[in-house]
């Protein structure tokens, strides 16, 4: 497939390509002398971009930690300006968010392609998986490698081998890094705004988060949305639970819905995540950094259950079908 990807000479698909190259150098027989430039430079980079990729795990960029996000940015910028791309920090605190990094070459020939990242990980500054590891020759582990700083160094180092290769396109070529992907800032108008006029002035747009693996490309991508779900119920003794007067109270009513969910939302391509479940007679819930603090009593029926989860649905029909039930 790769071979045939190749013979195309599509330059837009050799950057699909270009990640396999380091394989399709086993078959070097079939290269052009282009393409045997290029896996040269793949494999005369490899460890520069592994050590890059070790460089940018071990700062954490939790999505809330801004100074984090800024500091993984500042290293692509620093590459980024080596390519002689025009590179562009986007701040965005009117969305609470640490900003947005896009970075253009300027072209006029062939396809105008769109690259796009993240710069930002689900694991915060308080989270305990911190630091990277090899764990043999070929497999690494640590916060972002796989969603999504691998994919980030993936694009640096196919533009570099490209360019040191005498290949890249005399094309248009914008990589957008975005700093909030993991938790989009409200509104998304606003949050997505540079990303959406950056698509408009593209003719492809390719994400490289790790999906499918490295032997197919995702075509189709669910929307997301989060949701919460917040119970009350009567507080009172336990010795009165289930009765006419005090019901089931509101951590056994939120499970009894969430059963509803499991059992009725039943449907191709649709999930609906509970991502934190939190009850008791006095919560104190922060849906912003999603985490909380709780007390109850065992003998106390607790008031007030609060459930914040995610939603992913393929098309915007199965979407609206989904949040009307």
């Amino acid at each position: 497939m790769i071979l045939f990807i190749m013979k195309t000479r599509k330059r837009l698909l050799l950057l699909l390509s270009i990640f396999l190259l380091t394989i399709t150098a086993l078959y070097a027989q079939d290269l052009s002398e282009i393409e045997r430039k290029i896996v040269e430079r793949v494999e005369a980079n490899h460890a520069e971009a592994l050590q890059f990729l070790e460089t940018n795990v071990n700062i954490n960029s939790g999505t809330m930690n801004f100074d984090g996000v800024r500091k993984v940015g500042q290293n692509y910028i620093d590459a980024y300006n080596e390519l002689g791309f025009e590179t562009r920090w986007i701040p965005q605190d009117e969305v609470n968010r640490a900003g947005h990094l896009f970075l253009e070459q300027n072209g006029t020939s062939g396809k105008r392609m769109l690259l796009i990242g993240h710069l930002d990980t689900v694991f915060e500054e308080d989270s305990p998986f911190q630091t990277f590891e090899m764990l043999d020759e070929s497999t690494a582990t640590g916060p972002g490698v796989n969603d999504m700083k691998g994919g980030n160094v993936m694009i640096l180092y196919a533009l570099k081998a490209l360019k040191e290769a005498g290949a890249i396109p005399d094309a248009q070529i914008i990589v957008a890094l975005i700093g909030d992907e993991e938790r989009a800032g409200s509104p998304v108008s606003k949050s997505r705004k540079d990303l959406v006029e950056a698509a408009k002035r593209s003719d492809v747009a390719l994400g490289f988060e790790t999906a499918t693996g490295f032997n197919h490309a995702t075509i189709a991508r669910r929307a997301s949305f989060s949701w919460m779900l917040e119970v009350t119920g009567r507080q009172a003794h336990s010795s009165g639970i289930f009765s006419e007067r005090t019901g089931a109270g509101s951590v056994y009513e939120t499970a009894r819905i969430l059963n509803r969910f499991y059992e009725e939302l039943i449907e191709e391509y649709l999930t609906y995540n509970v991502g934190v479940i939190i009850g008791g007679t006095q919560v104190d819930y922060d849906a912003e950094n999603i985490r909380g603090t709780v007390s109850g009593k065992t003998n106390i029926v607790p008031q007030t259950t609060i459930a914040h989860g995610g939603i992913r649905f393929l098309t915007q029909e199965q979407g609206e079908r989904a949040f009307q039930k």
